[in-house]
């Protein structure tokens, strides 16, 4: 039974869409007596609600009782789904497979097999079509069983057909589950640790992913397994600050996408996803005309396809596209026309909180405020800044945490606030330390700031350029470049010591 919580049904019913209500209500209407009342009562007051607020809808519900009332909340909750599934099974092959699958066992308990058989035929045509593996396993190992216990007298070659039919399918899905564990895992690496930062960490990462891949047997695999492979490939040269490559995979992955629509229709995420690591690695690499051409398809691709898109499907485009739109701004140092996209993207975060994990938020946030400090508004940034520097998990993202904590002492810098830089700097000493999270970069920069905060006004211009001097040697080791894409604290010193904005510092720049 679905979990009866109030919160899951209220977020549940503020996820629908307009026709996905039309559709429930026609569902539930279909139903006689008091609980069709009922549901649509219940399901109107939390539909109706800004907030979610027990007391307040028992209140209207005549006096329910609190056992009553939690099963309402189940029951409701449960018809929703159905409702929803139904809808979904008029548009996904899976859904459609899936009831197939549940018809042949129907006839195969009414003892009609050679029913069940023909019913199964048209199940494996949609699961080889929409590349449905797993369900296509499922129908063959079904189809044996069948000819096994009850048509004794099948020619040998479908049987021997079968038999091929389940061992081609097994290869491939352990293929496919081989490489979506390796895509998994290589994620979790980068979300722990981020990026490699020395020769040592670089070889364990290489050791691991290639002591995962040779476990693969990777000269027969299809279209799914080549996005996959891609995949990984993507997060294992992105650890590695290998961008050229990073690019040259993610480039193949859309491109398997773009060549081939049912690939599209089963995981338009994928494919969007696809499309936010080629822009990841443009950006990376400072290709500005590349990734405006990248981004410009991406946009695209989602206007043609939005209102196709699933709840899911949709905050998946706004994260991808939102990202390309503030990265876009600081390949350009357009920042004042970046606020204005800040502030869309901010109100989206803000839509869908509910389904955001706090990595993505962080990220978002980091963004935000570098974008905040480019338009001069470093007051403004703190706010963002200071969310970040509050989570207490150690796990998430330490680079971002470790960048955001640089990043305020910037901004502090800006407000001429030297008492608080030099708290500050003190902390935040105590935590790199901590977390270990010390490079060359930082040390600098730490370094940098914990100077200037005790220096006269007027020795601060010899600090940024001896700041800049000594950021452009770091700038060769291969392990610290990273940080600069991060936080362009370059552009940010240079815009001091030439007393420019820097927006106009990194047009300056711009091919």
């Amino acid at each position: 039974m679905p979990n009866s919580r109030s919160e899951d049904l209220y977020f549940l019913i503020k996820s629908l869409s307009k026709s996905d209500k039309r559709a429930f209500r026609l569902y539930v209407g279909s139903f006689n007596g008091e609980g069709q009342k009922l549901f649509i009562q219940l399901f109107d007051l939390l539909d109706r609600r800004d907030e979610l607020d027990d007391v307040f809808i028992k209140s209207k519900m005549g006096g329910l009782s609190s056992a009553n009332y939690t099963n309402l909340k189940r029951h409701l909750y449960s018809k929703i789904l159905i409702s929803l599934r139904l809808i979904a099974k008029e548009k996904k092959a899976t859904f459609k497979i899936r009831e197939y699958i549940d018809f042949v066992y129907v006839l195969y308990g009414k003892g009609l097999y050679h029913q069940a058989l023909r019913l199964l035929a048209k199940a494996k045509q949609e699961a080889i079509k929409h590349h449905a593996d797993f369900s296509l396993l499922t129908i063959i190992e079904i189809e044996k069983m069948i000819q096994s216990n009850h048509i004794t007298r099948t020619p040998d070659e479908p049987i021997n057909n079968l038999v091929n039919e389940a061992q081609e399918t097994i290869t491939t899905l352990e293929n496919r589950i081989s490489l979506s564990n390796l895509r998994i895992k290589m994620h979790k690496m980068y979300i722990q640790k981020g990026h490699v930062k020395s020769n040592e960490e670089a070889e364990e990462v290489k050791a691991f992913f290639q002591s995962n891949l040779d476990n693969i047997s990777l000269n027969r695999i299809g279209m799914m397994e080549q996005v996959y492979l891609n995949q990984s490939q993507v997060w294992f040269y992105y650890i590695l600050n290998d961008f050229k490559n990073c690019y040259e995979h993610a480039l193949k992955w859309v491109q398997l996408f773009k060549e081939n629509r049912e690939l599209r229709e089963r995981d338009v995420n994928l494919y969007l996803r696809g499309y936010h690591y080629l822009l990841t690695s443009a950006f990376n690499l400072k290709k500005t005309a590349i990734y405006r051409g990248c981004m410009l398809e991406l946009e695209k691709l989602r206007a043609d396809n939005y209102n196709k898109l699933s709840q899911n499907s949709k905050i998946v485009s706004f994260l991808y596209v939102h990202t390309a739109r503030l990265n876009m701004h600081f390949l350009e140092g357009t920042f004042a026309e970046g606020i204005l996209d800040s502030n869309k993207t901010l109100s989206r975060i803000n839509k869908h909180r509910n389904q955001l994990d706090p990595h993505k938020i962080m990220v978002l946030y980091f963004k935000i405020s570098w974008m905040y400090i480019g338009n001069n508004q470093a007051d403004k940034a703190q706010e963002y800044l200071l969310h970040i520097i509050k989570i207490n998990n150690m796990n998430l993202r330490e680079d971002i945490q470790s960048y955001a904590r640089l990043l305020h002492l910037l901004s502090i810098y800006d407000l001429d606030d030297y008492e608080m830089l030099i708290k500050k700097v003190r902390e935040y000493k105590v935590y790199f330390k901590k977390v270990k999270e010390l490079n060359d970069f930082h040390k600098t920069v730490m370094l940098f700031f914990d100077q200037i905060s005790k220096a006269p006004l007027l020795q601060h211009r010899d600090y940024y350029a001896t700041c800049l001097e000594d950021l452009n040697k770091i700038e060769t080791n291969q392990y610290e470049r990273r940080s600069f894409l991060y936080l362009d604290i370059m552009s940010w010193l240079e815009a001091k010591l030439t007393r420019r904005k820097i927006s106009e510092v990194i047009q300056s720049k711009l091919s």
